[in-house]
C-alpha cells in the first residue's frame, strides 16, 4: 500500500481530525468479527507506533489503536457485521492514507465484514511513491527498434521524479537511463527490461517491468565466461605435503577447467593436487583456473596466495628405550602377545616372530599361536619402528615353549571270551603321535600290549584273559610336542 504524505492531502488529516473527536461506538458485545494488519514503512521495514483509525462507511468513528513495535501488527476485535474504513498515521514522518492507498476518506476503499469474518488490511506508508501496478515495455525486441518504457502506476505522483535505467538480462546497461531505449548488437539473444525509480529528497523506491523475449537480428556478440567464485587451495603449508584446490564456480557452469599451480611465474603442476617440495620452500603457491567453452571467451581467475611453504621438520630415527615383551603362557596350544616396547619417538610398528632365531614364515601379527613346531623351542618377537626419520628394530627376550598338556580318554569292551578290545584317544594341541601302553589285570594275571598312535587314536585288543573283573590301565608316552598321560578304568571280561 503506497502512502499520502499530508502536506499534499489535508483533506484526509481534516477529516481525520474531525472524526476523531466524535465519540467512540464501542463494539457491540456480540460482535465476532475481525480486521487486523500488518504496518510497513519506506523500506517494507517494520513500522511501529503507527496510530491505526477505524470508521464506519458512514463516517462514524468505531475505534483506534496503535501498531505495536514487535511486528507492526494491528487488530480490532468484536466487531458488528458491517462496512467500514481505517486510517493510518505516521504522525513523526508526517505520512497518511486511507485504505487501501486512498489519499482522503472519499476515496477510501470500503471493508466489508460478514459476522464472524477476519478482514487482512495490510499498510504500506512510505515517503516517497509507491508503484502499484509495475512499468511496461511498448515496442518491437529487434535490433535497431526502440522500445519506449511506461512507468507503471506509482501513488502518489505529485513532488515525485522519476528515472528509467534499462537492463540486459537483469544487468544494467550504462548510460541507458532514458525513457527510450534503441536496441544493439549486444541485446541480441537478450531480453530487456527497464526500471523505474521514484526518487523524493534523495530517497528511492523502484520498479521493474517484465522482460521482453530475447532480442532478434543483429549480430550477437561473443559473451565472456565470467567467474563467480574464485578457486581456491587448501592442505598443509608444510614441504612434502600434498595440496588440493577448487575450480571455483563459473557461469555457465558447464565452461570447461583447466588448473596451473604457480610459484610467482613459474608453472610448477596441473591439475586439481600438488605435491609441494624443497624448491617450494619459503614461496607462496597460487592457483590459476582457466574457463574455455565454444563460442564463448575464455576467462581466468586466480587463488589468493597460499603459504609460504615451510620446510618439514627434522624427525629422527626411532631408538628403543625399552624391548618389547611376550606376554601370555608359552605352551603349545597358548597363544602369546607382544608389546611394541617404548621408543624414543612417535612411530608406526610391525611384528615379526622367531623361532631359536629363524623367522617364523607368515608370523606377523601382535599375537601369535604357539604350535606343535614350537614346543621345546626359544620363541620371541622382533619389533620395527618407522617414521620418517628411519627405522629401528628391537627384540623381546626369548621364551622356551613348553609341550601341550595332553588328556587320554579310554574304553574297553569284551566282544568275545577271554579277550579285550581297548581303544584310547588322545586330545591335545601336539602332535598326538608316540607308543600308548595298556596293561590288564585280570584274576590274579597281568597282561601288557604296546602301540603306535595314529592321529591320535589307536585300539588294542588283549587276548589270554581270565574270565572276571579287569583293572585297565592306558599309558600314553606322549612326544616332541605333547606331554604323557595316564587313565585307569574297570572293564569286565567274557
Amino acid at each position: 500500500m503506497s502512502v499520502t504524505r499530508v502536506l499534499s492531502h489535508l483533506t484526509a488529516a481534516a477529516v481525520a481530525t474531525t472524526a476523531l473527536a466524535l465519540p467512540a461506538t464501542a463494539a457491540h458485545e456480540d460482535g465476532t468479527g475481525v480486521i487486523r494488519g500488518t504496518v510497513l514503512e519506506t523500506g517494507h521495514v517494520i513500522a511501529p507506533g503507527i496510530d491505526v483509525s477505524l470508521y464506519r462507511s458512514t463516517g462514524e468513528f468505531v475505534a483506534a489503536t496503535v501498531a505495536d513495535s514487535a511486528a507492526g501488527a494491528y487488530e480490532f476485535r468484536g466487531l458488528d457485521a458491517g462496512s467500514y474504513t481505517i486510517w493510518f498515521e505516521n504522525q513523526n514522518e508526517a505520512v497518511s492514507e486511507w485504505y487501501d492507498n486512498r489519499p482522503d476518506k472519499p476515496q477510501a476503499t470500503p471493508i466489508s465484514l460478514g459476522t464472524g469474518q477476519t478482514f487482512v488490511a495490510n499498510a504500506y506508508l512510505t515517503q516517497i511513491s509507491e508503484n502499484l501496478v509495475r512499468p511496461t515495455i511498448s515496442g518491437t525486441a529487434a535490433v535497431d527498434s526502440v522500445l519506449t518504457a511506461a512507468r507503471g502506476t506509482w501513488f502518489p505522483t505529485v513532488g515525485v521524479d522519476f528515472g528509467y535505467q534499462w537492463l540486459r538480462n537483469g544487468v544494467v546497461i550504462e548510460g541507458a537511463t532514458a525513457s527510450t531505449y534503441r536496441l544493439r548488437d549486444a541485446d541480441s539473444g537478450r531480453a530487456i527490461s527497464v526500471r523505474v525509480i521514484a526518487t523524493v529528497q534523495g530517497a528511492h523506491e523502484s520498479a521493474t517491468s517484465t522482460p521482453t523475449a530475447p532480442v532478434t537480428g543483429g549480430t550477437p556478440p561473443v559473451q565472456t565466461i565470467a567467474n563467480t567464485a574464485r578457486p581456491s587451495i587448501s592442505g598443509s603449508t608444510v614441504a612434502g605435503s600434498v595440496l588440493s584446490a577448487t575450480a571455483g564456480t563459473w557461469a555457465p557452469a558447464d565452461a570447461s577447467v583447466s588448473l596451473q599451480w604457480l610459484r610467482g611465474d613459474t608453472v610448477v603442476g596441473t591439475g586439481p593436487t600438488y605435491r609441494t617440495t624443497v624448491d617450494d620452500i619459503g614461496s607462496q603457491l597460487i592457483v590459476r583456473a582457466t574457463a574455455t567453452k565454444s563460442a564463448w571467451t575464455s576467462a581466468v581467475s586466480e587463488s589468493a596466495p597460499f603459504g609460504s611453504i615451510a620446510a618439514a621438520p627434522v624427525v629422527s630415527a626411532p631408538v628403543s628405550t625399552a624391548k618389547p615383551t611376550v606376554s601370555g603362557t608359552s605352551r603349545v596350544g597358548s597363544t602369546v602377545t607382544a608389546s611394541t616396547g617404548s621408543w624414543s619417538t612417535a612411530a608406526s610398528h610391525t611384528f615379526r616372530w622367531t623361532r631359536n632365531g629363524a623367522t617364523i614364515p607368515g608370523a606377523k601379527a601382535r599375537t601369535h599361536r604357539l604350535t606343535a613346531a614350537d614346543a621345546g623351542r626359544r620363541i620371541a618377537v622382533v619389533v620395527t619402528a618407522t617414521n620418517a626419520g628411519g627405522s629401528a628394530t628391537a627384540t623381546s627376550a626369548v621364551r622356551v615353549v613348553a609341550k601341550a598338556t595332553s588328556r587320554i580318554r579310554v574304553s574297553a569292551s569284551s566282544p568275545r571270551k577271554g579277550r579285550l578290545k581297548v581303544k584310547a584317544t588322545v586330545s591335545s594341541a601336539g602332535a598326538r603321535t608316540g607308543r600308548v601302553t595298556v596293561t590288564v589285570k585280570v584274576g590274579g594275571r597281568t597282561k601288557v600290549k604296546r602301540a603306535t598312535l595314529a592321529k591320535g587314536t589307536r585300539t588294542i585288543t588283549v587276548t589270554g584273559l581270565r574270565k572276571g573283573r579287569a583293572t585297565v590301565r592306558v599309558v600314553y608316552s606322549g612326544d616332541a610336542s605333547t606331554s604323557g598321560a595316564s587313565l585307569k578304568k574297570k572293564a569286565t571280561v567274557r
